[in-house]
């Protein structure tokens, strides 16, 4: 395979590992966090720090709550570095919170990735909020 199709190969997949990740909280498909990210990730949320695998789907399935969401990303910005690669996102989530409030979040994820027997991990996740609707999320 070509450096450049090796490449863009690398930057597909890192994509559908993205969608995974926002696919797994919608549908509540928390133990997808053991294939999304490495046992030792670094995961930034408002309400602190993960780490592992483990830990995040524990605190998605104790804290992940909604009657409806539609987590998307877009507008990527990926660098890859043989078997790591770095992430740059924006976000756009639709909800409605278990209380019926409906909004959406508009913010970014900056993320770390590593290649682990071939498959593409998130290895360190930022996340940031700039503005959330109804206030769920704050």
């Amino acid at each position: 395979m070509s450096d450049l199709a090796r490449e863009l190969l690398d930057r597909h997949e890192i994509h559908e590992l993205r969608g995974a990740y926002s696919r797994a909280l919608d549908y509540e498909d928390f133990e997808r966090a053991h294939d999304i990210f490495t046992e030792d990730a670094v995961v930034k949320y408002r309400t602190g720090d993960k780490h592992g695998a483990q830990e995040v789907y524990e605190y998605w399935r104790d804290h992940v709550e909604y009657q409806f969401s539609l987590h998307t990303v877009q507008m990527p910005e990926i660098e890859v570095d043989g078997d790591e690669a770095t992430g740059k996102w924006y976000m756009l989530v639709f909800y409605v919170a278990p209380d019926g409030r409906s909004g959406h979040v508009m913010g970014w994820y900056e993320d770390e990735y590593r290649r682990i027997d071939g498959t593409w991990k998130i290895s360190r996740m930022d996340m940031g909020i700039g503005y959330d609707t109804a206030g769920y999320h704050t």
